[in-house]
């Protein structure tokens, strides 16, 4: 595909597969479904297949998002809060530098930012959050948390 765009960019979201004819509009919705999973993880314009989803894809299924929501307003309403208030990124790069499993080269790169700059930013999460991010149940915790505001970002984009 991006071959055939020229080097241009390309979202590719691939449902379950069809055994018969009445499977394609769920296949579809599927397929819907993980191209904005994959926009709201912030992942590379790729192909993400919904049976690959993992947890997103049992967050997403969830008829009652209120439990998910009061879960990620748990553990995160400050650091988004923090974010709206001062227009910055925290939310985010906690949840690249848990997705990163704590590197802080590879969790620069992802954010495109220096690693200074990712350490400041993990220090205000500390502040902000009051939780210590080397407690593995704080990380777990946490990556469950970003990755279900990421789901609700995806199901509100519909």
């Amino acid at each position: 595909m991006v071959a055939e765009l020229h080097g241009g960019r390309c979202r590719i979201g691939v449902g379950g597969q069809c055994q018969a004819v009445e499977d394609f509009p769920r296949s579809y919705r599927e397929a819907e479904l993980a191209m904005r999973v994959q926009k709201a993880s912030g992942g590379p314009e790729q192909v993400t297949v919904y049976d690959d989803l993992g947890v997103y894809k049992v967050l997403a299924s969830a008829n009652d998002t209120s439990s998910i929501e009061r879960f990620v307003d748990e553990w995160l309403a400050r650091l988004i809060d923090y974010d709206s208030a001062h227009g910055t990124q925290l939310v985010l790069t906690l949840s690249e530098y848990l997705e990163c499993g704590g590197n802080y080269d590879a969790s620069a790169k992802a954010l495109s930012v220096h690693r200074s700059t990712l350490k400041y930013r993990l220090n205000r999460i500390r502040q902000v959050s009051g939780y210590d991010l080397s407690h593995p149940d704080n990380q777990f915790n946490l990556q469950l948390a970003t990755r279900a505001w990421r789901t609700l970002q995806a199901l509100r984009q519909s």
